[in-house]
């Protein structure tokens, strides 16, 4: 199975049907947050539906190379989600997804993980380009492309409903000639 250990105490790892149980409880617990930002959150799916439908749906997307979501764990619970929304080959692109348990915030776990996924995308999978986007008011989100020297390219505006509301999304980017150098 896929797991990219990214130290002692760190590590991502594709989600399978054992973990349904614990992914709702963890999305659960962290609803309120999520949902603030992340429009699927607002209505939780029951743990059969994890393990019929959604896990296999990511299990799918994994095995057709074109993305993939993962479970961040953190001394070996897992405290929120990574992945790769989609894999476009043919411009060797890619955009990264995530979420992190609010009790887990602040730590620097979610910089690393994403640290180390886009260090996998350039050497594993040979991407050139990695975008994350995130609403301009989510300063949480929007802080890690900029702690990772991600280039911010602009804002879309409007380009996300959530409730009843638009938000800008702010968009980040880094190629593979600009990583770590």
């Amino acid at each position: 199975m896929f797991k990219v250990q990214l130290s002692s105490d760190l590590s991502i790892n594709l989600l399978t049907p054992k973990y349904a149980e614990e992914l709702v409880e963890a999305l659960k617990e962290n609803q309120n947050s999520l949902k603030e930002w992340l429009v699927w959150a607002e209505n939780i799916p029951v743990i059969e539906d994890y393990q019929r439908s959604i896990i296999p749906m990511w299990l799918q997307k994994f095995a057709d190379n074109n993305g993939f979501e993962t479970g961040v764990f953190y001394k070996d619970e897992l405290v929120g989600m990574l992945g790769l929304h989609y894999i476009d080959w043919s411009n060797q692109t890619t955009e990264i997804g995530y979420w992190l348990s609010e009790k887990m915030q602040g730590q620097g776990i979610m910089s690393r993980a994403v640290e180390g996924l886009v260090t996998y995308c350039y050497e594993e999978l040979n991407l050139n380009r990695v975008v994350i986007r995130a609403a301009v008011e989510n300063e949480k989100s929007r802080a890690i492309p900029v702690r990772l020297g991600f280039k911010h390219e602009g804002v879309q505006r409007e380009a996300q409903q959530i409730r009843d509301k638009f938000y800008d999304i702010a968009v980040y980017s880094m190629l593979k000639n600009e990583w770590k150098k």
